[in-house]
């Protein structure tokens, strides 16, 4: 059954959305979306008042912050496993690393201020800066994914792999 539906925040068709890695013990979904408008919405879900699943108009997503940045058209997004990076690629053949210190993540807040059990602070809602822009690919990147690393590659424990209509798939380490 629906229990919400998400709008008026993007301007143009929505492309891509992934999930947070956030602590389950915080209960407070972080879901990001991204757009044909170049944009990256991180929103925050709680149940404001809401009696039960059904109450759509009381269970929601607030948005929390704007990433901007691409060109153009975002195709595809990918959390790290702890929820500290997200990756977005899009059709300007880029790949947009951003940090995230959101509630429950790694460098994050131990609580969240918009669900009501952790108060209203404003600054406790999470920030996002821009690592690095990654360029390497000669067509749109269509998809990306954090995955271990191995110790083979980079200081980090993950890598980023990408793939593009370039027809190539790019493995993207931390330098060290």
């Amino acid at each position: 059954k629906l229990i919400a539906t998400i709008r008026e925040e993007h301007t143009r068709t929505i492309r891509s959305l992934a999930f947070a890695p956030t602590s389950s013990t915080l209960g407070v979904p972080i879901l990001a979306s991204a757009s044909f408008d170049g944009k990256v919405l991180i929103w925050e879900h709680y149940p404001d008042g809401a009696d039960d699943e059904s109450d759509l108009e009381n269970n929601f997503f607030e948005p929390i912050a704007q990433l901007e940045g691409h060109e153009n058209e975002i195709k595809c997004l990918a959390w790290n496993a702890t929820g500290s990076l997200l990756a977005s690629c899009g059709r300007d053949k880029t790949i947009w690393i951003w940090e995230c210190f959101l509630p429950g993540t790694v460098g994050g807040e131990t609580t969240s201020s918009s669900n009501p059990m952790f108060g209203n602070e404003e600054e406790n809602r999470g920030e996002f800066e821009c690592l690095a822009v990654l360029q390497g690919h000669d067509g749109d990147v269509k998809n990306i994914v954090f995955g271990p690393s191995h110790s083979q590659w980079g200081e980090g424990e993950e890598v980023l792999y990408s793939a593009s209509y370039d027809d190539t798939i790019k493995v993207w380490a931390e330098e060290g």
